[in-house]
């Protein structure tokens, strides 16, 4: 395991992406968690991610695209990332997760 992917249980979405994450990890690098991450409870539309080598923390689209650059099939997804507009409008909260509209 490279990383550690704390995400939030109860939210349908987190646990439905963490499930595929898992499925398209093949070389076993990330480690989906549900218990409590280093910095608390994980919110809900929300994941931290903890890198094994450092103990180095990510969080919000930095964390997603750590996640990407594991999983082999996601790695230029992770690419894109990099892009300064990319990463601008990939960090834009998605409607339905930390807001009234979420359906937890």
């Amino acid at each position: 395991m490279s990383i550690r992917l704390y995400y939030n249980a109860n939210c349908p979405d987190c646990a439905r992406q963490a499930a595929r994450t898992g499925r398209m990890d093949w070389l076993d690098r990330v480690e989906p968690r549900t218990d409590r991450s280093p910095i608390g409870e994980v919110p809900a539309g929300e994941i931290v991610v903890v890198e094994n080598r450092t103990n180095r923390i990510y969080t919000g689209i930095f964390a997603t695209r750590k996640v990407c650059l594991q999983v082999p099939l996601l790695i230029p997804f992770g690419l894109l990332l990099f892009l300064p507009p990319v990463l601008k409008i990939a960090g834009r909260r998605k409607l339905g997760c930390n807001g009234d509209a979420c359906e937890i």
